[in-house]
C-alpha cells in the first residue's frame, strides 16, 4: 500500500479520492498488523485531515482506538471510542443503575423467540458494522476497568443487533 501511496501525485485527495481513502485505510491497517505505531498514527492523520465525512474516518478511528488498548492506554481507548459511538449517535446511557440496564435487556430479549434472535438478518450497514467493531472492543476493554459499565455496551449490541441486523 506504500508503494500505491507514493505513485499518488500531488492533489490525490483531490483528484482520486476514493482510490486514496482506500490505499490510506488499507496501509494503516497494515501499519497496526505490523505494530508500527507511528506509520498508523501517520497514516490516520492523513485519513482524518482529508476524510470528507465520519464514516470515511471511521476505520482510521477504529484503528487509532485499538492501538491506544495495546499501547497501554486503554482509558484513552475507551474514551475515544465513547466519543465516537456518540457522533453515530449510539448513547451508553450511563445514568441509570447497572440493575436497571440489565433489567431492560432482559425484557428487550424476552419479547423475541429464540427463532427470531437466530434468524435476525445480517447487518449491512457499514456504519452500524464498524459501530459494533467499536462496541465489541469497547466492551472488553470496560472489563478491565469499568466492569459496571460493561451491561450498557451489551445492551447496545443486543439493541443494535435486533434493530439493524
Amino acid at each position: 500500500f506504500n508503494h500505491g501511496i507514493s505513485f499518488l501525485q500531488e492533489g490525490y485527495w483531490q483528484e482520486h479520492y476514493d482510490l486514496s481513502l482506500e490505499l490510506f485505510d488499507l496501509a494503516a491497517k497494515c501499519a497496526l498488523t505490523n505494530g508500527d505505531i507511528v506509520s498508523l498514527k501517520l497514516l490516520s492523520q492523513q485519513v482524518i485531515a482529508h476524510g470528507r465525512s465520519l464514516e470515511d474516518k471511521l476505520n482510521v478511528l477504529y484503528l487509532a482506538t485499538y492501538a491506544l488498548a495495546f499501547s497501554s492506554r486503554l482509558p484513552e481507548s475507551i474514551e475515544k471510542s465513547i466519543g465516537v459511538l456518540t457522533k453515530l449517535g449510539i448513547d451508553l446511557q450511563e445514568s441509570r443503575s447497572t440493575e436497571a440496564c440489565i433489567q431492560e435487556t432482559m425484557t428487550l430479549l424476552s419479547t423475541r423467540t429464540d427463532d427470531e434472535i437466530l434468524n435476525t438478518r445480517q447487518m449491512t450497514d457499514p456504519t452500524m458494522i464498524i459501530a459494533m467493531k467499536f462496541l465489541t472492543k469497547l466492551e472488553s476493554g470496560m472489563c478491565q476497568i469499568k466492569p459496571r459499565s460493561v451491561p450498557f455496551v451489551t445492551q447496545q449490541i443486543i439493541e443494535l443487533s435486533l434493530s439493524k441486523g
